[in-house]
């Protein structure tokens, strides 16, 4: 099915998740109750031209995306960060004219949202949240707005709240879905992610090494653990995320299904294509 046909007419079963990537860390989610969320969409193509990291072009899109900003039509936007292929303005100012929803992000981005016309919905670490009938578990990520050395791979707090997070998103109860937003591994991310047992986990799988990191381009989890942090959550199925849509920051969907087939044969994981919505059983 493709999107532009209508994510929201999509019938999903009791016990499955409707699910369609957008192209680098966006998806679209939905259950049997209706609800439509999306979580870090990116549909517009800023950073070809506006980027702090590097000249112009070095982060144009390698693809169009799915469809138009004004095209997204959607409940509920949960924004895992501040950085502009994750929060961006000119993919949510169009939807909004089209449907208003709300936003659920960290309070970083407070001023931002509301700027936009959105109703805001703080995101605290380990403070659920009921939204338009599903469930949001917000769960801390190990980030940081820039590549400052091995120690900016660390949760960050400010003013109390944690400015990166990842998120559970119960559609129904019972089918849950982990995105992770930009993350390594880390301690305080195992223990939030304990007893909550997401069934799909879209996890990012760009990985890091000496050369982007050189270009201040932070980095994530590489495929391995990725897979080591799909069983530790104990998610049914794996999903990569934010690999596919900067030349200079993208990891190889070969090596990722070789490498879940080769050491981690126990693993289930699925490669969507971008704009094409699915149905998993969970």
């Amino acid at each position: 099915m493709n999107v532009s046909a209508g994510f929201r007419e999509l019938a999903v079963p009791p016990g499955t998740v409707g699910l369609c990537a957008l192209g680098q860390a966006g998806f679209l989610l939905k259950g049997s109750g209706g609800t439509v969320v999306a979580v870090d969409p990116y549909l517009s193509d800023r950073l070809a031209a506006d980027s702090e990291f590097g000249p112009p072009g070095r982060w144009a899109r390698r693809f169009p995306p799915p469809f138009a900003p004004a095209d997204l039509d959607v409940d509920v936007v949960v924004v895992t960060h501040e950085h502009a292929d994750h929060f961006d303005p000119l993919t949510l100012a169009p939807a909004l004219a089209r449907r208003p929803f709300t936003v659920v992000a960290p309070p970083v981005l407070e001023d931002e949202v509301k700027a936009l016309g959105a109703r805001f919905l703080p995101a605290h670490a380990g403070r659920p949240l009921e939204v338009e009938g599903v469930r949001v578990h917000p769960v801390p990520a190990a980030h940081s707005p820039e590549y400052t050395g091995p120690e900016c791979y660390d949760v960050m707090v400010q003013d109390g709240a944690h400015r990166f997070l990842g998120y559970v998103v119960e559609v129904d109860p019972g089918v849950t879905v982990y995105h992770a937003g930009d993350t390594v591994l880390h301690p305080e991310i195992d223990r939030a992610l304990e007893g909550l047992r997401p069934r799909v986990a879209l996890l990012p799988v760009n990985g890091r090494d000496r050369i982007r990191e050189e270009l201040g381009i932070v980095g994530n989890l590489t495929v391995r653990e990725a897979a080591h942090l799909a069983a530790r959550a104990d998610a049914r199925w794996l999903i990569p995320s934010h690999h596919d849509l900067f030349a200079v920051n993208a990891e190889s969907v070969t090596a990722f299904v070789d490498t879940l087939d080769r050491q981690f044969s126990d693993q289930e994981y699925f490669v969507p294509k971008v704009g094409r919505a699915v149905v998993l059983g969970v």
